[in-house]
């Protein structure tokens, strides 16, 4: 007999208190958002510990570092990648589509980081939302 958490066992009803309690994989309860909330906070907050402790990781992760500096701009990106390359359809991309992705969006982050400071997107995005500095 299997818990009624397990993949298995199928969910309790979403009106039912339990159902908070569901600690399946990709239940979405309130208490998994703010679980998973809170292991990216403490991943987020160790990686930022070490890139400030230990200069040689913040060489190390700056390719990363230029990917998250434009996310916008990564993940549109990647959309209009998946769709000039007509995968859109397919159930799972393989495993060199998706090392192609993130080769050259790593790339393209590391190479533009070196001359802006901000990715194409968010500047644009900034730029459209100027306005709203002069709002009181």
């Amino acid at each position: 007999m299997s818990a009624w958490w397990s993949d298995t066992a199928g969910y309790p009803t979403g009106t039912t208190p339990a159902w908070l309690l569901a600690a399946s994989p990709h239940s979405e309860t309130t208490l998994s958002i703010v679980a998973n909330t809170g292991v990216a906070i403490v991943v987020l907050a160790a990686c930022l510990a070490a890139t400030d402790a230990f200069p040689y990781f913040r060489r190390l992760a700056a390719p990363v570092i230029a990917v998250g500096t434009m996310s916008l701009t990564a993940y549109v990106f990647h959309i209009v990648g998946i769709h000039v390359l007509g995968i859109e359809e397919l159930p799972g991309a393989p495993l060199h589509v998706l090392f192609a992705f993130v080769v050259a969006v790593t790339a393209f982050a590391t190479l533009w980081s070196r001359f802006f400071a901000r990715g194409p997107l968010e500047w644009l995005l900034g730029q459209a939302t100027r306005v709203a500095e002069r709002v009181r």
